[in-house]
């Protein structure tokens, strides 16, 4: 085959890729804002896909968590330290949010998010584990 025609195939298969995952209607999780509320000021960091956070960890530390998807914030909750392990308690209102325990230090956040067809999807949102005097926030890919 001639380079040219070589360039051009892969160059249109490319660009139906990318077309094809534009197009998709599944949604995701665009962001997961974390802010430490036991702190004045409250530090806030703004995790996407693929982030992780490493804060120095503070015994009855409390973290606000807000789920976004489709530019705006989705869901939400409270993780937090109860001294033997952490907790999550959602934010009153929120809905399609839980947690499941990962051991006495760790917890992972599971969002279940709706397309415009009604359809919807259960994901991983927030990792959270302790250890130490560190703690770690992390949004999976």
């Amino acid at each position: 085959m001639h380079p040219i025609r070589i360039t051009l195939t892969l160059s249109a298969v490319l660009l139906g890729a990318l077309l094809l995952g534009a197009c998709s209607s599944q949604p995701s999780v665009e962001r997961v804002d974390v802010t430490w509320v036991s702190l004045d000021p409250s530090p806030r960091w703004g995790l996407y896909p693929g982030a992780r956070q490493e804060v120095q960890f503070k015994p009855g530390s409390a973290y606000q968590v807000d789920v976004f998807s489709g530019g705006q914030a989705v869901t939400g909750g409270m993780v937090g330290d109860t001294g033997s392990s952490l907790a999550f308690r959602p934010t009153a209102g929120a809905r399609d949010i839980e947690a499941v325990g990962a051991g006495p230090a760790g917890l992972t956040l599971y969002v279940t998010l709706k397309d415009k067809k009604g359809g919807s999807y259960r994901m991983e949102c927030l990792k959270v584990l302790h250890a130490g005097d560190k703690i770690w926030f992390e949004v999976p890919k």
